[in-house]
């Protein structure tokens, strides 16, 4: 049973940081934004009796960090675990796609692959980790934020993995999926 959803942090639900790299401690950065109908959705996620989880690759940041940052955004309290990677810059630290990853995420939340879903714009990192560790997912695919970089990657369905446009129409793919794993489970 789906039980948790699984937050890309840049670009799905803020606004990156210039140039799309945190150099500096993203809560540095006063002009990252949430971006729209953010708490609208993480609200009707809520309302489904989904936690909501934040799982992001970053450069300097900790997870630390990336709470301060959703505190000063007003929705922190929308997240019950936050994990950032603090690896894009150091090569032997490891991050999404890295099934390890999602599986300490996963294990800190006490939650099955099978059991979740991740929300991501990045077909590389976000849906390809995420299909690979056993997770659903949700891929938006607005071009203002929706990253494809290799074309040429298989994946396995089941799990599945639903495209949307924006962030405001993941309530609806979530129950999509959720309406086809009681489906097939009949």
């Amino acid at each position: 049973m789906i039980s948790c959803i699984i937050w890309d942090l840049g670009e799905t639900i803020t606004t990156p940081p210039p140039g799309g790299t945190d150099y500096k401690p993203l809560d540095q950065y006063n002009n990252i934004e949430l971006r729209p109908n953010v708490v609208k959705t993480l609200k009707k996620i809520e309302s489904l009796g989904l936690k909501n989880v934040i799982l992001s690759n970053t450069a300097s940041s900790d997870s630390a960090t990336v709470i301060r940052m959703l505190d000063r955004l007003g929705v922190l309290e929308m997240f019950e675990y936050v994990y950032a990677t603090q690896s894009e810059l150091d090569p032997d630290i490891p991050q999404k796609p890295d099934e390890i990853v999602f599986n300490k995420v996963l294990q800190k939340i006490g939650v099955k692959p099978k059991d979740c879903i991740m929300v991501g714009n990045t077909w590389d990192t976000d849906i390809v980790g995420a299909n690979r560790a056993g997770m659903h997912a949700v891929w938006l695919q607005n071009p203002l934020v929706s990253v494809r970089k290799n074309c040429e990657v298989t994946v396995n369905t089941p799990p599945w993995i639903l495209p949307v446009w924006d962030v405001d129409s993941v309530p609806k793919a979530i129950e999509l999926i959720i309406e086809s794993k009681n489906h097939f489970a009949d």
